[in-house]
């Protein structure tokens, strides 16, 4: 009798576990010996496979919803198969291309870009999408840019000192030219440089728009204004889009995960809390791998420096810290502007999800967006 090498038979019984991973993922139906057999190709006889499946369920990879049934991964089923696809990190050059291209096309209605990001991923994954941008707290401003996207579209991006970047579109009633956005913005970072950021709605409210006398100008610094003001009322924007798509792929029956997505929109902080966390620990993870760096200040695109290395957080059923997530898996990536963690992008799904596709997604989006905010990064409005 032959005996394989432990080597080889382990690669052939993490094949097996990762066949029927992808086969439940792709059906929702348990897997079967005799499908494996006729389908797998793994040119082994129908007795290998059932010793494979009966020694993955004792270690606990897969189990039996019925004593005949098929085999079902369990949630270190699924996380075997995402730590074997997590080097899978890139669409395929077409999907990517189109991704880009609907991104670009999202941009360009400026207002409200973090939804239109989160209402992509949901779009793209066929789940729940969803953008975090990171707390203020009590912050003071490092600087204050506004960047000038058209006559009637301006961006505004803060720098705290705690490193922490917050970014907003507005949309214009009256037209501003570049000229004016420019000398504005010199303006209010003269005035507001180390200031609390609470402080900011009461300075603009009492020392620019009283003599403002440019419609377009005072227009803006309104919305400025009224921005600010909402950010003291909320830690943090969370935009959460595609619920409904996990409500079509319920399975019959389920009414548990139904009431439990119910509970999600009426506890929203919870949720938030759970993505404050993943962001934190995102940050704490780039830390640690940053091994080396160029000391000559020499980066790509100009300047910016990327994150470290970009990380996609992937938990699967009962590894998530909010008990009716049981059933769900999160795919989340911080996006970053040098070396700082600005916001989380992610999928929020049934465990059975096509993970290498939503590790790509969220990854390519992340990567996207970080390369947006680094070219405000390296804008100039001091000139």
């Amino acid at each position: 009798m032959r005996v394989l090498k432990p080597e080889v038979a382990q690669d052939r019984k993490a094949k097996i576990l990762n066949w029927v991973v992808y086969n439940f993922v792709s059906t929702g139906r348990p897997v079967s010996s005799e499908l494996i057999a006729e389908e797998g190709r793994f040119n082994v006889s129908s007795a290998t496979i059932r010793n494979i499946l009966k020694e993955l369920e004792e270690n606990g990879f897969l189990f039996q919803a019925h004593t005949s049934g098929g085999r079902i991964p369990s949630d270190k089923g699924y996380r075997s198969y995402v730590d074997n696809v997590l080097n899978m990190q890139r669409l395929a050059i077409t999907e990517k291309e189109r991704l880009e291209r609907d991104y670009d096309r999202r941009l360009e209605q400026l207002d409200g870009f973090l939804k239109h990001t989160s209402r992509m991923l949901a779009d793209m994954s066929k789940w729940a999408g969803f953008v975090m941008s990171a707390d203020t707290d009590l912050d003071s401003v490092k600087r204050l840019d506004l960047i000038y996207m058209g006559p009637k579209s301006v961006l505004s991006v803060l720098f705290a000192h705690s490193g922490i970047i917050k970014h907003a579109a507005f949309s214009l009633d009256h037209p501003l030219d570049k000229g004016a956005v420019r000398a504005l913005s010199v303006r209010l970072n003269r005035r507001l440089k180390d200031l609390p950021i609470a402080d900011l709605p009461q300075i603009i409210w009492k020392e620019f728009l009283p003599h403002e006398r440019n419609k377009g100008a005072e227009d803006l610094l309104k919305k400025i204004m009224d921005y600010f003001k909402g950010l003291s009322k909320s830690d943090d924007a969370l935009y959460l889009e595609g619920l409904s798509r996990i409500y079509s792929n319920m399975e019959d029956g389920n009414i548990d995960d139904l009431r439990n997505m119910a509970r999600l929109l009426e506890e929203k902080d919870r949720f938030s809390g759970l993505l404050r966390e993943r962001l934190r620990d995102s940050a704490v993870k780039s830390r640690a791998l940053d091994v080396s760096r160029p000391e000559d200040g020499l980066f790509p695109r100009g300047g910016v420096k990327p994150c470290k290395r970009h990380i996609v957080d992937v938990t699967i059923g009962s590894e998530n810290s909010i008990k009716e997530f049981k059933n769900f898996s999160l795919v989340s990536s911080s996006y970053c502007i040098n070396d700082k963690a600005v916001g989380l992008v992610g999928i929020l799904g049934y465990k059975r999800m096509e993970y290498p596709r939503m590790i790509s997604l969220v990854d390519t989006v992340s990567s996207m967006m970080e390369d947006m905010l680094g070219e405000w990064e390296k804008v100039d409005f001091d000139e």
